[in-house]
């Protein structure tokens, strides 16, 4: 009897879309606390272009590094991001107290608050986190999530990143070269490291970014 060979061909693996941060669920309204806005880019660029594809509701509040002579304008980032209709509210880091002070009302009415994760609390980021911590802990105020800026350095004595928490949320094609583009758009060295925000930065996070929650 003739036996007849069959050849089986491998199933074809389904690309999967990337599941969305679980703490962007439902979010209609973000305030995302930079300090400076490159770093917001880089630590949550990604997530704010996909709250800004959803036409979720987005504050930026910005509270350090102005732009230097002829750099790009400093909210150009935001155009790339597709977050043209963000706004944009400045306030003065150099005074601490000013932040923490108004803070709390600008994070009212909104569904969620990020902030730079930073254990040094003497430097921006780190006093743009402790404000944030403030305001949200507040009642009837939205969480507060920690987005990672690879190359920030922390004080000696400072703690570490609480990497128990961390979300590791994957972008999709789209956020991640919207991302990539606002980088280009801002290109330069973050503060206290050697880490560049172009193609550096992109190397280094991929098509990924990292939320303490």
């Amino acid at each position: 009897m003739e036996r007849t060979l069959r050849t089986h061909r491998p199933a074809q693996r389904r690309r999967s879309t990337p599941a969305p941060a679980r703490a962007l669920d439902g979010v209609r309204g973000a305030v995302v606390v930079a300090a400076p806005l490159r770093d917001a880019v880089v630590g949550f660029g990604g997530c704010m272009s996909m709250l800004a594809s959803s036409r979720a509701r987005l504050r930026v509040v910005v509270t350090g590094g102005a732009p230097g002579p002829g750099a790009a304008p400093s909210d150009a980032p935001l155009a790339w991001l597709g977050a043209l209709r963000a706004e944009v509210v400045r306030l003065d880091g150099s005074r601490p107290e000013e932040v923490v002070r108004r803070l709390p009302s600008l994070v009212r009415g909104f569904d969620l608050c990020a902030a730079p994760w930073c254990g040094d609390r003497g430097s921006d980021p780190g006093a743009a986190r402790w404000a944030a911590l403030l305001a949200c802990s507040l009642r009837l105020r939205p969480p507060l999530v920690e987005y990672w800026v690879p190359g920030h350095r922390c004080a000696p004595t400072a703690c570490e990143e609480p990497w128990q928490r961390a979300e590791r949320v994957a972008l999709p094609p789209g956020a991640a070269d919207s991302k990539r583009w606002a980088l280009d758009a801002g290109r330069g060295p973050l503060p206290g490291s050697d880490l560049a925000l172009g193609a550096s930065a992109g190397r280094c996070l991929g098509a990924r970014e990292i939320l303490f929650l």
